[in-house]
């Protein structure tokens, strides 16, 4: 046996992971499919649909125990974030802390080198001289080619040890070529549902899920910058900065949350212009390339669907960065991931803090 050409894939048996498999089989690896059982209502949906579609692909799948890490560095952290009025990426950490983490940890046990995911992102190696700024010789990571599917911004948080060792078979695909090799697998398109971010909801919102795990901030004042009392609040953890309906209060023009503020328990709002921002704090910090000591030049993005705007990254001396946009960025928002970007290179990330 090669051992050099196994690998482990993160599985759910969804069309990503699956068209990962069928491009490492047609590589030459002896794929090792591993789903992670993170709990929750879905989850025997999920294991069965992953060991289907292992079976069909011929492959025997590997479950593996990961609901009890999942709650500790998901939602615990989640609760926590929501009860002190930020607005938290679960996603972003549970790539980081969970899934690249356990099966990093299941390739130890088995004595294996390489990871998979069906990511549309890409790490390719570099030689000397790269053009990626601060770009190390080894390794490069950047954005996958389909720009609707890229997901990069999901993965800035995940050790740089662990990327160098995982390959992306999609990322230089499209999501319609990803598709077509799942459905020649025998994937059963007519049951394909794109999975949802917030995954262990199971149907319900958001705001009755924190409420029912007891996030409960209670009511409190809405103002507006001058202070004004424009009505009041259901909860701080029911908002995000940047939100317009669901306020229950009457303007001549539209409002929008601007702040939460914590400490005296109370929704900053305002018109569409008091939400623009051009500097934020970013700690928490991940590096793919060597951490800069000078200013950088980069483009930041602040969520998943946000197009990364150009600013200067300046380094502190508490160990955080500041961001200025170049120009004013709508709803900044603490507690979400902001992706350090130079072209279609992925440098790092942290997390807002204002």
């Amino acid at each position: 046996m090669n051992r050099e050409k196994r690998v482990v894939l993160g599985f759910s048996g969804g069309v990503d992971s699956a068209a990962a498999a069928v491009l490492l089989k047609r590589q030459g690896y002896q794929v090792v499919p591993v789903a992670l059982d993170l709990g929750g209502a879905d989850s025997p949906f999920l294991l069965e649909r992953a060991a289907k579609m292992a079976a069909r692909l011929g492959l025997e799948l590997l479950v593996e125990e990961a609901s009890a890490l999942f709650a500790e560095a998901v939602i615990d952290y989640l609760l926590f974030a929501y009860t002190h009025a930020q607005t938290p990426n679960p996603c972003i950490r549970c790539n980081a802390l969970v899934k690249f983490a356990r099966l990093a940890a299941v390739a130890e046990r088995l004595q294996i080198e390489n990871l998979a995911t069906g990511h549309y992102f890409r790490g390719l190696a570099s030689a000397p001289g790269s053009s990626g700024p601060g770009c190390p010789e080894e390794m490069v990571y950047l954005q996958g080619r389909d720009t609707r599917k890229n997901q990069s911004y999901f993965l800035f948080s995940v050790p740089e040890k662990i990327l160098r060792r995982t390959l992306f078979p999609l990322g230089e695909l499209t999501k319609d070529e990803a598709l077509t090799l799942a459905a020649a697998a025998g994937y059963d398109l007519d049951a394909y549902r794109e999975s949802q971010e917030l995954c262990f909801l199971s149907g319900e919102k958001y705001q009755e899920y924190l409420l029912r795990r007891g996030v409960d901030a209670g009511g409190g004042e809405i103002v507006n910058a001058q202070g004004r009392v424009m009505g009041q609040h259901q909860g701080l953890q029911n908002y995000t900065i940047g939100q317009r309906r669901g306020m229950g209060i009457g303007h001549p023009t539209p409002l929008y949350v601007l702040e939460l503020d914590y400490r005296h328990n109370r929704l900053l709002v305002g018109e569409r212009d008091e939400a623009y921002g051009c500097r934020c704090l970013v700690d928490n910090l991940n590096w793919l390339i060597k951490a800069p000591l000078q200013p950088l030049e980069i483009e930041c993005q602040i969520r998943y669907r946000h197009q990364p705007a150009p600013a200067l990254l300046t380094p502190l001396a508490d160990g955080r960065v500041e961001v200025k946009f170049d120009e004013p960025q709508f709803a900044l928002t603490p507690g979400q991931g902001a992706a350090f970007h130079h072209g279609e290179y992925l440098l790092g990330g942290g997390i807002i803090t204002l």
